[in-house]
């Protein structure tokens, strides 16, 4: 009940800037944020941008005392804590939102929005300046990326530490706490920094062979500013904004001739990998992630058991479960296709995981393994390729095993001279019979299953 009563009465939180006509930025992509974490989103609007995801055209203001109107408005019969701004675009406006968070005592986040990600500029002639001057004293976070950092603190920067050194100067400057974004430096990752006026918190996530992300930076703060609202501290906030930011710019798609738009949804929050801690994490996630959508797009329903496919993939040496990546849930048979049922998880699967560290025992360079339905006819296939195959009868398994995945996979590799291709057995009581492909890597798993697919 309480989840139900927390859907039906959510958070409300505010966010005052300008409308996007492509809808990838500004207040459309703020609100589409808001939504995914399960928050009520409000709307000042502070201009109307003509503009789509190759060039923004022109920028119509709007009226003041319009912008002060909608917030007494809003604020006379709903109760908002958190406000997020984006485009204020000329100093009244900045005057007008610094003077409300005072009376309303509002926790304000300010993302200095002062160009595109097309490179067109959205501010007024020295409206940095009244950033400093007009909001600095009132705000609780500014989330500046690298080109804005540098306007607001009249410095290059070119390295991490130039970040921190922004950070540390923007703080002096009056700026209570600061998240730096580093999306803009030269280098193959994308380096966030926090700063709180006493210490550094840095996550780093490699960049995406994609176009430029649009709205990336709205939709960033806007996640940190929903975070916020739904009382997680500041630190917190921090991380799982950046990793669902990157779980959005992962899973973003063309709908224009420009920058990509950001896949902002619900299940890009939960399928977020808040635990790709070290390259290796991210390597090994992102190769089991680009190949699993290869693989489910040619599994046959013939191919998938009663208790679904699953496919892990360990890090180098790995020697715990906790260090292999696979499905936290399973890929099904539905009417017409096989569906991915959960998302990619560290840790996620015991069966999968246990075959692997078996594997890698004897054969390190083993890392990956699926399991796929066992067919007399699917057998046959495997049988027709020249593939090394063995097996396990689970009859055979001694008692007081700790885990027949473990036993029965040492088993069939024991009976062959190199490692097996495919491991099968033909189930026991209460045990789905099972084949299982391995290999190298996620590559070499959906080489070798549309091998075998092809077979007649």
């Amino acid at each position: 009940m309480f989840h139900i009563l927390e859907f039906m009465n959510p958070k409300s939180v505010m966010t005052i800037g300008g409308s996007d006509s492509s809808a990838g930025a500004g207040i459309q992509a703020d609100l589409k944020a808001f939504t995914a974490l399960n928050l009520h989103g409000t709307t000042v609007i502070t201009s109307i941008t003509v503009q789509n995801t190759q060039t923004v055209k022109k920028i119509i203001p709007t009226n003041p005392e319009d912008i002060l109107s909608q917030i007494e408005t809003i604020m006379e019969d709903i109760q908002i804590e958190f406000v997020k701004t984006g485009l204020l675009y000329q100093p009244s406006i900045a005057k007008i939102v610094a003077s409300s968070a005072k009376k309303y005592d509002w926790k304000l986040i300010v993302d200095p929005v002062l160009t595109a990600t097309s490179g067109d500029s959205l501010a007024s002639d020295d409206f940095s300046k009244e950033i400093i001057k007009t909001l600095f004293p009132v705000l609780y976070l500014i989330t500046p990326n690298i080109p804005e950092a540098e306007a607001l603190t009249q410095s290059k920067i070119t390295t991490v530490e130039d970040m921190k050194q922004a950070a540390k100067t923007l703080h002096e400057m009056g700026s209570k706490n600061i998240v730096l974004k580093g999306g803009h430096l030269d280098n193959q990752q994308a380096y966030d920094v926090l700063y709180n006026g006493l210490e550094f918190i840095g996550h780093s996530l490699p960049k995406l062979p994609y176009k430029k992300a649009h709205g990336s930076g709205c939709t960033f703060s806007a996640l940190l500013t929903g975070y916020l609202a739904q009382g997680k501290s500041l630190e917190q906030s921090f991380t799982n904004a950046k990793y669902v930011l990157w779980r959005m710019i992962y899973t973003g798609y063309d709908i224009g001739k420009g920058s990509d738009v950001l896949n902002i949804t619900k299940k890009s929050v939960e399928d977020a990998p808040f635990e790709l801690s070290t390259p290796a994490h991210v390597t090994t996630w992102m190769e089991l992630s680009t190949t699993l959508d290869t693989i489910i797009e040619s599994l046959p329903l013939s191919f998938v058991p009663e208790v679904g496919c699953n496919i892990g993939y360990a890090l180098t040496n790995a020697t715990k479960r906790e260090e292999i990546c696979s499905i936290n849930g399973r890929i099904i048979r539905s009417s017409t296709t096989p569906q991915l049922c959960g998302s990619l998880r560290f840790g996620a699967s015991k069966h999968v995981a246990s075959i692997i560290l078996a594997a890698m025992k004897k054969y390190p360079s083993t890392r990956c393994v699926m399991n796929i339905k066992y067919t007399a006819e699917n057998l046959s296939k495997c049988q027709k390729t020249k593939f090394v195959i063995s097996s396990f009868n689970r009859e055979d398994e001694p008692k007081n095993v700790s885990s027949t995945m473990d036993w029965g996979t040492t088993t069939a590799i024991n009976h062959t001279k190199s490692c097996p291709d495919l491991i099968y057995d033909k189930g026991g009581m209460g045990k789905e019979p099972m084949i299982r492909i391995l290999g190298a890597n996620p590559t070499d798993v959906s080489t070798k299953l549309q091998h075998i697919i092809n077979q007649t």
